[in-house]
């Protein structure tokens, strides 16, 4: 039977109440026995029984008709009284109905204002209207058809039967709520508490929209409750598991290729794995280039498969009704990761699940950056600017991946966001992400710089430079750790063990030495360090330590040695063209036959260098010291020797044709049979030299000293220009002016 509804539009129709119906049927009860009691007391069968019966008889009826007659009477008195009291009980109900209509309508418009305010709470995100307080009430057979009551209290209300189809609940809390029997189609309960609450008989109910939902003790329907969450979730990571582990073995190899990297091997380009029978299939250049990349690859691979789990398992309650949570169903390194995204695990902390999380998230998040580092840190010591920036640019992709997907893998299991963001939002939560991966690759950047550009904190070049000053700061940083990054060569053989198996001079045939061209080894430790036949053409070895190295036949053609300690090194037949050496430390060393032709050797420190029969032309030796030198047979046609110290240098045999010695000290030099035609020899001091047969046809001797000199002859003299301001000792000076002439 329908009852008109307590609704605003008058056409609609509600179901009677128990009390109504209670009333009708009583009153119906009472109707028939009426009838029926009117049927049988009819009076044509009291008067024919009477007529028939005998006088006794007729007596013993009346007698007993007079008795039974009150009972009967009393009895009909007694069902109609109910059948009364049921009228007007009903028409009691009936009134009071009526009464109940207006405050149900009441109740009604009390319920919008509270949906409307709820609304506007749900809108501006909490910042205006109010929050929907329901616990309690009695909303059975209601019909709130896609309400919207996120995130509302509804703790214990009566939902009985209630349609709440297409509407939404997400983060509701329903604790104790009555959903028997109620329409849930396309309801939304992701992140909503069930905890108690009876679905028992609920029409339309689906998994996928109890996503993160706590379902503790809930009773559901047998179709939601069959279902294992488990076994879904393990078979969800095992493509997770097998990336994950992959990564972590691939970044385990490279950390251990870093740990096993020595100096020599990075700076030759040696093997990545040194087996001798596996060869130089992989250079451990390409190595270190390739591996960011690798692991990138990887990286980007393994969280996007974690995407994929993650939307799984948002599609899971948190929470099973047997109390087992969504996490259980995965591995501890996986799910440690995604504690943190669901409410109702986030509020059951532990030590250990803490623990966890810190261990997963490193693991997971921060092992390819951490790798990455580990491969710059190593890689830096070469100083390649280009493969240095590829590694900033990996670590700064690895890192905003890091520190991006937490915040992703946050929107696809918090589903239910109460605003969208806006614009504005938009950009600043891409801001807020990108910030650490800059800043990160910025502080990279310029420690890179830093070293690639500055000086070492250990060498005499940072005390030309002031404590605070930029090119300094990488070093100190670095030394804080304990870390030089700068090539450790120190006795290092820069020689394929075949090429040495091969030379039995320690120089290897031509192309079979260390190929280094335009490699940068500044500030390199290469204490006795072989370097026989290696191509350093275009390299750069400013301040490097060559003490005692070898490099017999090396080839060092426009390679910068500025400042570079090579004391007692050997560069015998060394092909040094173009090279810069100013300020060089070459003492002791041995540059026999080597060429160094267009090189510069100003303010070079050659004392007691060995250069016999050196190819030296255009050289520029200005105020180099070339103390106890051997130049002997050397060619250093139109060299220039301005200020430089020759002091017991031997020059003999020496081609110094057109060369330049202004100032130059030839104090106790020997240049027997030297050629110094057309050379300049404007204040150069002669004391103690030794000039016997040499020619100076057309030299320039103005304002020279030669007193003093040993083997000079007015021959020689006669044949300079601007002889008549030098000075000569008495004897030569009046011979002179016998032969040429008073000038």
């Amino acid at each position: 039977m329908l009852l008109p509804k307590t609704s605003e539009e008058p056409q609609t129709e509600r179901m009677a109440t128990p009390q109504e119906l209670y009333a009708l049927k009583r009153i119906a009860e009472m109707e028939s026995a009426i009838a029926e009691l009117v049927k049988t007391e009819a009076p044509s069968d009291k008067q024919t029984a009477i007529d028939d019966a005998s006088p006794c008889e007729v007596d013993t009826i009346e007698v007993e008709s007079a008795q039974a007659e009150p009972t009967q009477t009393k009895s009909v008195e007694t069902e109609l009284a109910a059948i009364e009291h049921a009228e007007v009980d009903a028409h009691e109900s009936s009134d009071t109905s009526k009464t109940a209509e207006p405050s149900q309508g009441g109740w009604l418009l009390e319920l919008a204002s509270i949906l409307d305010q709820h609304r506007i709470w749900v809108e501006t995100g909490g910042e205006g209207g109010t929050k929907a307080d329901l616990c309690g009430v009695n909303l059975e057979n209601a019909d709130l058809t896609g309400v919207n009551l996120q995130g509302a209290f509804l703790q214990r209300a009566n939902l009985r039967g209630a349609d709440l189809s297409m509407a939404n609940l997400r983060h509701a809390s329903l604790v104790q709520a009555d959903l028997c029997n109620a329409n849930l189609l396309g309801t939304e309960l992701r992140g909503a508490n069930l905890m108690g609450a009876t679905l028992y008989g609920a029409e339309g109910l689906w998994l996928g929209r109890l996503g993160g939902a706590n379902l503790y003790d809930a009773m559901l329907p047998e179709t939601i409750s069959s279902i294992d969450g488990s076994k879904a979730v393990w078979e969800a990571t095992r493509s997770a598991r097998w990336f994950y582990f992959l990564m972590l073995t691939v970044c385990a190899l490279c950390a251990l290729c870093v740990a096993t990297t020595s100096d020599p091997r990075l700076i030759l380009d040696g093997q990545t794995i040194a087996v001798s029978r596996l060869g130089n299939i992989l250079p451990i250049n390409g190595f270190y280039l390739i591996a960011p990349i690798l692991l990138l690859v990887l990286f980007v691979r393994f969280q996007f498969l974690l995407l994929r789990v993650w939307s799984s398992m948002a599609a899971l309650p948190a929470v099973f009704p047997d109390g087992q949570t969504v996490e259980h169903g995965g591995p501890w390194y996986l799910m440690g990761l995604v504690r943190r995204h669901f409410r109702w695990l986030r509020e059951t902390k532990t030590p250990v699940s803490w623990m966890e999380n810190v261990i997963a998230t490193s693991l997971a998040y921060w092992a390819v950056p951490a790798t990455t580092v580990l491969l710059w840190v190593r890689y830096l010591v070469r100083q390649d600017m280009r493969g240095t920036s590829l590694h900033v640019l990996f670590f700064m992709l690895s890192v905003s991946v890091a520190t991006g997907l937490p915040s992703v893998v946050s929107r696809v299991i918090r589903s239910g966001e109460m605003r969208r963001p806006s614009s504005r939002s938009v950009a600043r939560m891409a801001f807020l992400t990108l910030r650490a991966p800059i800043a990160a690759g910025l502080i990279l950047l310029l420690l890179s710089c830093g070293v690639i550009l500055g000086v070492p904190a250990d060498s005499d070049a940072s005390r030309r430079y002031f404590s605070a000053s930029p090119r300094r700061w990488a070093a100190e940083a670095f030394r804080l750790v304990g870390y030089r990054p700068y090539a450790d060569l120190i006795e290092a053989t820069l020689v394929s063990p075949r090429a040495r198996l091969a030379s039995a001079n320690d120089a290897p045939g031509d192309g079979a030495g260390a190929k280094l061209n335009e490699n940068s080894l500044r500030y390199a430790r290469a204490y006795r360090a072989v370097l026989a036949g290696a191509r350093l053409v275009g390299a750069y070895l400013t301040e490097a330590d060559l003490r005692n190295a070898n490099l017999r036949e090396a080839h060092l053609r426009d390679a910068v040695l500025d400042h570079a300690r090579a004391d007692h090194a050997l560069f015998i037949s060394a092909d040094g063209k173009d090279a810069n050496l100013t300020g060089a430390d070459l003492r002791g060393s041995d540059m026999t036959y080597s060429i160094f032709e267009n090189a510069s050797f100003a303010g070079a420190k050659l004392a007691g260098a060995s250069l016999y029969g050196a190819s030296l032309r255009h050289t520029n030796w200005l105020r180099a010291d070339l103390t106890r030198s051997d130049m002997r047979d050397t060619q250093v046609q139109e060299a220039e020797f301005s200020l430089a110290n020759l002091e017991l240098t031997d020059f003999s045999g020496a081609k110094l044709t057109g060369a330049q010695f202004a100032g130059a000290q030839f104090k106790g030099t020997i240049l027997l049979g030297a050629d110094l035609r057309n050379t300049g020899l404007r204040g150069a001091t002669f004391q103690g030299a030794v000039l016997r047969d040499a020619p100076m046809d057309g030299a320039q001797l103005d304002g020279a000293d030669f007193r003093g000199a040993l083997g000079l002859t007015a021959t020689q003299v006669c044949s300079s220009r601007g002889w008549s301001s030098a000075q000569f000792d008495a004897d030569v000076l009046q011979a002179v002016q016998a032969q040429c002439g008073a000038k």
